[in-house]
């Protein structure tokens, strides 16, 4: 297994270090759809699905979710972490192994899960102060502005109380505009939204769907194409590619999206992150 790019104690420093003029945000990949934000000068820091968990051990290798690559960082090391945005629950976003060590050592971060999720985090988090997002309902973390999206994962799915169960998050801070889609298809809702809000930048999922993988109880996202296509169509100015890196058998090649991006929208600014790797944005 590669050695991190950047990854625990070191990277925890850069974060801490990294100073930001207005008009600008840094951000570090996780790995899948994992981001690390910091996004105004008074050090104010979210992540969004967070996915430390362990490692699977090597011997099992026909599990779907053999980690590629270890955890970036330990969860105990953001115990100062001002927000954790979940986008819905599966293991690989709603992560409880990383949410319950985290919650060990901090009572002053806020977590953010979709309403119907309550009953996966209740009791198994106990310290952290918990926020049920709903649709449409904006709040504020530490300078971050954000509002709860739909995402449809492969379709829009609400529970009793009408509070949809996958969620990506418009976030506004420090002037700056982004939009994390969770895992989605692309929707004329959806099309309309993100287009209306207007992103900065927006992560988007590229490992798309198949019928095997979908039999194998894998569910599907929009595929490089789609995000191309999506991108240029809401008009972000900066796309990052995410949930292509964790798991060999639910990825797809990230150099098709860039060939993709090359030949249909080659003024589309992208960046590919590798996991670990600090980016900043000046708009």
């Amino acid at each position: 297994m590669q050695k991190l790019y950047k990854s625990g104690k070191a990277l925890l420093k850069e974060v801490f270090e990294t100073k930001l003029m207005d008009h600008t945000i840094a951000f570090w990949s996780l790995g899948q759809a994992g981001v690390l934000i910091k996004g105004d000068k008074q050090d104010g820091w979210i992540c969004i699905d967070p996915y430390l968990t362990a490692i699977i051990e090597e011997a099992d290798q026909q599990s779907e979710f053999k980690r590629a690559f270890p955890p970036v960082i330990e969860p105990a090391l953001l115990k100062n972490i001002d927000g954790v945005l979940v986008t819905h629950d599966h293991g690989d976003h709603l992560d409880l192994a990383t949410l319950k060590e985290l919650d060990q050592v901090t009572e002053q971060t806020c977590l953010i899960v979709p309403a119907p999720c309550e009953a996966s985090v209740y009791k198994e988090v106990e310290q952290m102060k918990l926020h049920l997002a709903k649709a449409d309902e904006p709040f504020t973390i530490k300078g971050f502005s954000i509002t709860p999206v739909p995402a449809a994962h492969t379709e829009y799915d609400v529970d009793e109380n009408n509070d949809h169960a996958f969620l990506g998050y418009f976030i506004e801070v420090n002037g700056v505009k982004l939009y994390h889609s969770g895992d989605t298809v692309v929707t004329p809702l959806l099309v309309e939204k993100v287009k209306a809000f207007n992103p900065d930048v927006a992560f988007l999922p590229i490992n798309g769907g198949d019928y095997f993988r979908t039999s194998r109880g894998i569910i599907g996202n929009m595929s490089f194409r789609e995000a191309a296509d999506f991108s240029a169509a809401v008009g972000a100015d900066l796309v990052i590619p995410i949930h292509f890196d964790m798991f060999p058998k639910n990825r797809d090649n990230p150099a098709y999206f860039v060939d993709y991006l090359f030949h249909h929208y080659p003024v589309q600014k992208f960046h590919m992150m590798v996991p670990g790797e600090r980016f900043i944005y000046h708009k």
